[in-house]
């Protein structure tokens, strides 16, 4: 964000300008103008991505701790959803959790570490199909 002011003196009453004194009625009074420019915003030109959280598939914790892992650190997730992405994990290696903001991304994916899970997030356009996978699984493009 960039922001700037700028001060000026007015000129006296009597119209002459500049810093000199005047003799005027008004004992050591001036007028000090604020010009105020408009806040600007420094935008990219290109809308932020959208970041998937992935769940990779592991041999130590059982469905039923995965479950419950996905629906505290996520929040949002019922058991059903929790146990379609479990499901999907454990067929194909990994599976899409979510897809949100980077920031949030981040969170989630630290969540389920803590958790002892293994999770990583990625870019939504490294994605075969886009962001169009919700919780389905689906890895990198390869080539």
């Amino acid at each position: 964000m960039v922001s700037s002011t700028i001060l000026h003196m007015a000129p006296p009453a009597d119209g002459k300008g500049g810093m000199e004194k005047s003799k005027d009625k008004k004992k050591g009074v001036s007028t000090i103008v604020i010009d105020k420019t408009d806040t600007q915003m420094e935008e990219e030109d290109t809308p932020e991505e959208m970041w998937r959280v992935v769940l990779h598939n592991d041999e130590v914790h059982t469905f039923n701790y995965v479950i419950r892992s996905l629906q505290k650190v996520m929040g949002t997730l019922d058991k059903k959803k929790a146990f379609d992405i479990c499901t999907v994990t454990h067929g194909q290696g990994q599976a899409t959790v979510d897809t949100c903001w980077k920031e949030q991304a981040m969170k989630y994916c630290l969540g389920l570490q803590r958790q002892g899970l293994t999770a990583s997030i990625a870019p939504d356009g490294k994605f075969e199909g886009g962001g169009k996978g919700g919780g389905g699984g689906g890895g990198p493009e390869s080539g």
